[in-house]
């Protein structure tokens, strides 16, 4: 049986880098897509689909938003 020689908990392995994963999306602020996306509002219907507003980090700065889980 061939075993791969890496190390999961290397310390420059991608999976010990971040704590938290980084989502790719789209940016609702500045109109495109890009990573490090957070849902900012959640926009809820009695009937039908809702709708959620996402902004990436630079967004996130810039408007001084603040992510829906992140609120008390």
């Amino acid at each position: 049986m061939n075993e791969g020689k890496q190390n999961p908990t290397a310390p420059n392995s991608p999976n010990t880098a971040k704590t938290e994963p980084v989502a790719y999306g789209y940016c609702s602020w500045h109109r495109g897509y890009s990573i490090d996306i957070r849902i900012i509002s959640v926009d809820e219907q009695g009937s039908g689909p809702g709708g959620a507003q996402s902004a990436c980090g630079p967004c996130r700065d810039q408007h001084d938003l603040i992510p829906f889980s992140d609120r008390p």
